[in-house]
C-alpha cells in the first residue's frame, strides 16, 4: 500500500482506490492533504499490469471459446484493479514518464 512521503500516513486500499480514480495525476494524501505523484517504476508496472486483460482478444486467433475470452477480459480487470493499490508507491516531485 502506498505511504505519504509528508506524513508517513499508509493509505488503506480503500482509500487509494478512492484517491486513484481521479483523472488528475497527483494525489491527495487522505491524511495531511499534500500532494503526492505515483513512482516511474509503479506506473510502468500499472501499464505491464494492464496488457493481462488486453491479451483476450489475442486468444481469438487460437480458436478459445468466446465465454473463455470474456471471462478473461473480465477476471483480468478485476485483477488490475485490485492489485493497483499494492503496485502505487508515491513520491513528493511528479517524474516524467519516459
Amino acid at each position: 500500500m502506498p505511504t505519504c512521503q509528508y506524513c508517513q500516513h499508509r493509505w488503506t486500499w480503500k482509500q487509494t482506490m478512492k484517491v486513484t480514480t481521479t483523472i488528475d495525476t497527483a494525489y491527495t494524501c487522505p491524511h495531511c492533504g499534500e500532494k503526492q505523484y505515483a513512482t516511474k517504476k509503479s506506473r510502468t508496472q500499472f501499464f505491464l499490469l494492464t496488457l493481462i486483460p488486453l491479451t483476450a482478444p489475442l486468444l481469438n486467433f487460437f480458436n478459445v471459446p468466446f465465454w473463455f475470452i470474456f471471462s478473461w477480459l473480465i477476471l483480468g480487470s478485476i485483477l488490475v484493479l485490485s492489485l493497483f493499490p499494492a503496485v502505487l508507491k508515491l513520491t513528493s516531485t511528479e517524474e516524467l514518464f519516459f
